[in-house]
């Protein structure tokens, strides 16, 4: 090893300490360079940079141990330090290794003397921990732990980066907002390990199409995101939207077996509908919207009218969470009658909202956004209760013990509800015999987990309360499920009865409904009967029970019960 004298801190080392046994007792890189050249390195040096020993590097070039990109910095480094006779600060490098592990490291500069020619004594620490640390939380930062894409925060900032150099070139750009269709379905049946499989599988399926410039990201949820540099309203956008919806429906392999979804997508562009990133991404939301309103596994660009809708729906929603609590929500009750007798044996519920500004707000409205931002269970949790108070009050006041009220439980998260857990706790809070509750279910609760909804149909079946199959007739499959689900009966759809005495086909389908009914003994009410003439073809064909409005409308509390006083006089 060279002897060396230095102007820096290895001046104050005592006299007679052995400068070469100090060097290599050190834990840390040490480097001697003079020039381009390294004269001296230490054994912690060649092992920091994979190599056998320090004599692979003395007289080398020291370009060759540094990866090229941190090269320039280490260079400009050790000119300073030559250049000011003084020490320069730390320099983060990142040493090239024989095995290609990436190892960094940060370098200390001292000036010191040899043969009377500056030289630079450069001590490296390794920092490879710390730096694999940082990464680490850079990462936890910017990406989503799940699905590894950009997450909501590294999305707003590439946005923002994007929308800079679009405006300098003139150019378009593309967002896209993606919604996937019955993810909660997934959740709440196959559990979330299935849910979170689907969406690594559905990120994986939007990065397949699209092209490396475009970033795809994940808002939170099953909401994701996708920026599309240089592309404008037409079919390049429109190609890649179908492109996406087409891989999201095919069937995901989730926990053995297929499961189907879609998606819902919302594009705006730039500078087209907006000029500001606020502005686009409501637009984006939106549309979004709107693709899910016009029936799902489709996709919509932005129009000014949507920006009208979506504060309308935001305004709902915001009410909506409020509404149980307020008061506002309300029950009204459709007679069902005997069809031979015509006495009253029951009614149906049907949930209303009178907002104190709004009015009446329709439940076509409403109803599917309480189900997208959870307040089903509970909006439906006091129906069922709400139910059965009022089934019990009347069967006191005369209705007959045999009286019930019949509840509609079609949408997925109602499934909870549906054990007999939760319907024994309701109807012992209420004081209400299980015989004094009906459920209507549509085919969508059973099909999409059968065997399942069947076993919690049949506990509470052996609970007592009325199962009723609602909807029946328009539904593909509900022939071969009359005969395997636990039921009472069935229900049929409105849509049938006003044609049953001028259409023949109509007639037709009517009676081999009830034909079929009646040989599985299962009861049928028959909805919608609007005349006389109706009901006298329910009679001839063996209806048992039917409703509508040509016996009275759905109706409050009071007007129902006024209704059924007049009756009995």
């Amino acid at each position: 090893m060279p002897t060396v004298s230095s102007s820096g801190p290895l001046s104050d080392i005592p006299a007679g300490l052995d400068f070469k046994h100090l060097a290599e007792s050190l834990p840390n890189a040490l480097w001697v360079v003079q020039g381009n050249v390294i004269l001296y390195a230490n054994p912690a040096a060649a092992l920091l940079n994979g190599l056998n020993g320090p004599e692979e590097m003395t007289d080398a070039p020291w370009s060759t141990f540094v990866h090229p990109e941190f090269q320039q910095p280490l260079r400009l480094a050790l000119q300073s330090v030559l250049k000011h006779e003084r020490n320069s600060p730390p320099t983060e490098l990142r040493l090239l290794r024989p095995d290609e592990m990436v190892v960094h490291g940060e370098a200390l500069f001292s000036l010191a003397m040899y043969q009377d020619q500056p030289v630079v004594i450069v001590v490296i620490r390794d920092i490879s921990h710390q730096k694999r640390v940082e990464e680490r939380i850079r990462h936890q930062a910017n990406y989503d732990s799940l699905t590894g894409l950009p997450n909501r925060a590294l999305f707003l900032d590439r946005l923002s980066h994007e929308l800079v150099r679009t405006r300098r070139q003139k150019s378009h750009l593309a967002l896209m907002f993606i919604d996937l269709d019955r993810f909660k379905w997934v959740n709440d049946t196959l559990g979330h390990a299935a849910g979170d499989a689907l969406l690594r599988e559905a990120s994986n399926r939007l990065q397949d199409c699209v092209r490396k410039s475009d970033t795809v990201a994940r808002l939170g949820g099953d909401e994701f995101t996708i920026i599309l540099p240089d592309m404008s309203k037409g079919p390049q956008a429109e190609r890649v939207t179908r492109k996406i919806l087409d891989s999201l429906a095919e069937p995901f392999l989730l926990e053995g077996q297929e499961a189907f979804i879609s998606g819902s997508i919302g594009i705006t562009i730039y500078p087209d509908d907006a000029d500001e990133q606020q502005d686009l991404l409501k637009n984006a939301d939106s549309a979004m919207y709107r693709a899910k309103g016009d029936g799902r596994n489709t996709y919509r660009f932005y129009t000014p009218d949507m920006h009208a809708e979506a504060m309308e729906r935001m305004a709902i929603e915001k009410d909506l969470h409020r509404a149980l609590e307020r008061k506002e929500m309300i029950l009204h009750f459709q007679p069902i009658l005997d069809v031979h007798s015509l006495e009253l044996v029951g009614a149906e519920s049907f949930l209303r909202w009178n907002h104190p500004e709004r009015g009446n707000v329709p439940p076509d409205v409403f109803i599917a956004i309480a189900e997208e931002i959870g307040l089903t269970p509970a909006i439906n949790e006091w129906v069922l209760n709400q139910a059965c108070l009022h089934a019990k009050r009347w069967r006191e006041k005369g209705m007959g013990e045999n009286f019930f009220i019949t509840v509609n439980l079609s949408c997925t998260r109602c499934r909870d509800l549906l054990t007999k857990e939760n319907l024994q706790r309701i109807l012992t809070g209420q004081g209400l015999p299980a015989s004094g509750l009906g459920l209507e279910i549509t085919e969508n609760i059973v099909l999409e987990e059968e065997t399942r909804s069947i076993q919690r149909l049949n506990q509470i079946k052996e609970l007592g309360v009325r199962l009723w199959l609602d909807d029946f007739g328009t539904g593909y499959s509900s022939l071969s499920l009359l005969k395997r689900l636990p039921i009472d009966g069935v229900k049929v759809d409105r849509t049938f009865i006003p044609y049953v005495t001028r259409d023949m086909e109509t007639a037709v389908l009517v009676e081999a409904i009830m034909s079929l009914a009646r040989s599985l003994n299962r009861e049928v009410i028959a909805e919608g009967v609007e005349s006389e003439e109706q009901l006298e073809f329910l009679i001839e064909h063996g209806c048992q029970m039917a409703q509508g409005y040509h016996f009275a409308k759905p109706m409050p509390e009071k007007e129902f019960e006024a209704w059924w006083a007049n009756q009995r006089t």
